[in-house]
């Protein structure tokens, strides 16, 4: 007699998010590894929060990473209460720097907005948010809309 395996229910099932990204010309960079976007989500539990992730091919002024919440009102059932996030492309001189700045100050920024996206009650989670990380002057910041 064939016996099923037992799932554990303690553990939610994290579906893989869905993923694009752009073909760039040599003189841009994308400035964070997947890798590196993955196991912070992981590590903060945040995976399951995001419902994709692309790699755009172009420059949004100084823009280098934003996400953004979709209403739980609003688009498909997957997508409700969940994030997008996008990685812009960088010039090929500052992809070492921005990388280093989003992994030691942006990514844990993130992961820390994601979860809340979880937590926050429900005139929060019934309407759009966005967190932007910028680099100006060398330095990551980040705004929230």
């Amino acid at each position: 007699m064939n016996q099923q395996p037992e799932i554990s229910s303690d553990k939610p099932i994290e579906e893989p998010y869905s993923f694009s990204k752009d073909k760039i010309g040599r003189e841009l960079s994308y400035p964070l590894k997947r890798s590196l976007l993955d196991s912070a989500l992981h590590s903060a539990s945040a995976y399951a929060t995001v419902y994709s992730v692309r790699y755009l091919g172009h420059r949004n002024s100084n823009v280098v990473l934003d996400a953004s919440f979709t209403p739980e009102w609003k688009g498909h059932p997957t997508v409700r209460g969940r994030c997008l996030i996008t990685v812009w492309a960088v010039p090929n001189q500052q992809r070492h720097s921005a990388e280093q700045l989003l992994v030691a100050e942006g990514l844990p920024i993130l992961c820390r907005w994601l979860a809340r996206t979880q937590s926050e009650g429900n005139a929060w989670r019934g309407s759009e948010h966005m967190l932007n990380f910028e680099i100006r002057d060398g330095r990551l910041r980040c705004s929230e809309q």
